[in-house]
């Protein structure tokens, strides 16, 4: 068993996702629920005590290394390219001429492994990352072969490595991460809510539960605004008159939650946790009553509904820190 500094933190979170509305509802349908949510909480919390998650921000680190690593590279490439202009030497040409080639490419497939970095397709931003240690290899190598002597860029190639190697060092410890937190929330009732719960504990750690609760209610804020404005974009460019009474109606509803989430903020300040989630909860109401209106009887997709996944994530999350909050 882990340490209790790795296990405390974890059990926090996950009487959070426990103690949720949607949760409790679930659970106490039957008995059967009741202790299913119980063991879950045994269940994670041993995983957490073994396997203590970090928070450090492992994909901003990558994505630091690796934009380093693209700054070093091209400045090897121009190196190369300046170099090549004043040399006559045939060997050294020909050399230099293909250090160039590889370097264009390295850097060509670090900047291929952050586009994967963000997609979460970690496997392929570590394959391109090992072919652009491989490539600035070949300059060496060619040196090597051809010269019988170190090239000009030894030192400018290690800097590059180390750099390559630190973001392949912060993605394994990335998926190591998220694998940990996948497989802590892999039998609770509502698991993607418990990852999404995770980590934005883990990523605002030191907040304390009032601080957690405000921070997740003014993203909600923040996503739901981001709607309202989309909307607003969406009724100047649209002239399908069906499409565009949908809209209005959705502007309304999305207007009514931003404002119900604004009501909560102040219900928070003042500990008036039943306010504040019935607040936030009528927000959610009012974004599932869009999707209603464009759904209707022709089952259509809403253009909103992506985005709005995102918002019903957020507000759940605010749901889900206040009433711990309130049961403090």
């Amino acid at each position: 068993m882990g340490s209790l500094h790795g296990l405390i933190p974890f059990c926090l979170v996950l009487v959070l996702v426990l103690s949720s509305n949607h949760l409790i509802a679930k659970a106490h349908k039957n008995s059967t629920n009741q202790i299913k949510v119980e063991a879950d909480f045994k269940i994670i919390a041993e995983l957490a005590g073994k396997n203590a998650i970090p928070n450090a921000d492992f994909q901003g680190l990558a994505k630091l290394a690796l934009t380093k690593a693209i700054s070093n590279g091209n400045a090897i490439y121009h190196r190369v390219n300046s170099l090549l202009l004043k040399t006559s030497d045939m060997y050294t040409t020909r050399s230099l001429t293909g250090c160039s080639t590889n370097y264009k490419d390295a850097v060509g497939l670090i900047n291929k492994s952050l586009a994967a970095l963000d997609a979460k397709n970690y496997n392929d931003a570590k394959t391109c990352i090992t072919d652009a240690l491989a490539n600035s290899t070949k300059c060496e190598d060619r040196f090597e072969e051809l010269l019988q002597r170190n090239s000009p860029f030894t030192f400018m190639k290690a800097k590059f490595g180390l750099l390559c190697l630190s973001g392949l060092k912060h993605i394994n410890l990335l998926v190591q991460n998220e694998r940990l937190i996948t497989e802590g929330c892999s039998q609770t009732l509502d698991k993607e809510l418990c990852k999404s719960t995770v980590v934005f504990f883990l990523e605002n750690k030191g907040l304390g539960l009032h601080g957690l609760a405000k921070l997740a209610v003014q993203k909600a804020l923040q996503d739901g605004t981001r709607i309202h404005n989309h909307i607003s974009v969406l009724l100047k460019t649209t002239s399908d008159q069906c499409v565009l009474k949908k809209l209005k109606s959705c502007s309304a509803f999305y207007l009514t939650a931003i404002e119900k989430i604004k009501e909560s903020l102040p219900a928070l300040d003042c500990n008036r946790y039943g306010d504040a989630s019935t607040g936030v909860g009528a927000a959610i109401d009012s974004a599932e009553t869009c999707e209603g209106v464009f759904a209707g009887k022709s089952n259509t997709i809403s253009p909103l509904t992506p985005m709005k996944i995102e918002f019903s994530k957020q507000v759940s999350i605010s749901l889900v820190v206040i009433k711990k909050l309130a049961g403090n």
